[in-house]
């Protein structure tokens, strides 16, 4: 499941071409697996302002909603590391057993949410000190998790089942299993809950679920291997990440079409989307593609370090999308 790593780099350089990025500061938070590194990115400046090892094998990264805690998980090494978000420094090592691939946290914050891609199964642990809280069947493989914003279902994208499995987090009960593509991968969810994109790596393309009926709308073709997905809030418009062709789909949620296809790095796996861009995590080329969803193009790409994997936007409430 994880690729193979890359040498070490000692040394984080960062570089910007074409256009300088959107004026209003945010924290993107970067995972680079190869390098065992969390960095934090100022999107105002394109800049590198923080950066901390963690143990080996990083992948995901998900943030608590009063953004005083980053969440990362490491799926070969059985556990979750504990970010304190103000020092940036390792607060807490949540052993897990089974390989612990995405992760979630509830509106609370006192859960989190993590799909154990071994065990079929969605664990809940306490969001402090990582104690079991409580777990549910998933299909096989879990991996990317979306939890609602104001509901409490939680949805788990199963790769070897090709289904979503639903879960309510309160009861940590299954409710229902959606049909969907070759490989469901990555999920985002809408702002306002009502709908839901898996990305099918195997059949090339993504599904669009309604909520309210949990049924497939939809399935849009994008061709290769679709990877990660996000959904902006301001318009509800979707962003697929396709590994093998080096791009990114944009689709027009209304029409139910893709509106723009935009090279960017090499095998590009993570989006995430705030204020009116989307962040792709480019795995080979080692860097972060950012697109203007207005002009629908590429307008930089920031180096980073060694297999950037996962990623999170601080702060963004479409962040709670994996």
């Amino acid at each position: 499941m994880l690729h193979p790593c890359r040498s070490f780099a000692a040394a984080i350089s960062l570089s910007l071409f074409l256009m300088p990025l959107q004026s209003k500061a945010t924290n993107l938070f970067v995972v680079c697996q190869d390098d065992a590194l969390v960095l934090q990115i100022d999107t105002r400046t394109s800049q590198v302002t923080r950066s901390v090892t963690v143990p080996a094998g990083p992948a995901m990264i998900t943030e608590s909603p009063d953004h005083k805690a980053l969440y990362v998980t490491h799926p070969e090494n059985r556990m979750i590391t504990k970010i304190d978000a103000a020092t940036l420094s390792v607060a807490v090592v949540m052993p897990l057993e089974g390989m612990p691939f995405s992760a979630v946290t509830d509106q609370s914050g006192q859960f989190l949410y993590v799909s154990d891609w071994n065990g079929d199964r969605i664990v809940r642990l306490d969001a402090g000190s990582g104690k079991f809280a409580g777990q549910a069947a998933a299909g096989r493989s879990p991996a990317g998790l979306v939890l609602e914003h104001r509901g409490n279902r939680l949805y788990a994208a199963n790769r070897e089942s090709n289904s979503i499995t639903v879960i309510d987090k309160n009861s940590m009960q299954r409710i229902s299993e959606i049909r969907a593509g070759e490989a469901p991968f990555a999920l985002a969810i809408s702002s306002d809950d009502r709908i839901l994109v898996a990305a099918n790596v195997r059949s090339g393309d993504a599904s669009i679920i309604e909520t309210a009926t949990l049924k497939p709308l939809a399935r849009i073709r994008i061709g290769g291997a679709p990877y990660g997905a996000a959904i902006a809030a301001a318009n509800g418009s979707a962003a697929v990440s396709e590994q093998h062709g080096e791009t990114v789909s944009l689709i027009d949620m209304t029409a139910q079409a893709v509106s723009a296809v935009i090279r960017v790095g090499r095998y590009p796996e993570t989006v995430v989307i705030g204020q009116g861009s989307a962040y792709v995590a480019n795995w080979f080329s080692s860097d972060i593609s950012v697109i203007d969803l207005q002009l629908q193009k590429e307008t930089a790409r920031i180096k980073v370090c060694n297999g950037p994997r996962g990623m999170v936007l601080a702060g963004e409430e479409s962040a709670r999308a994996r």
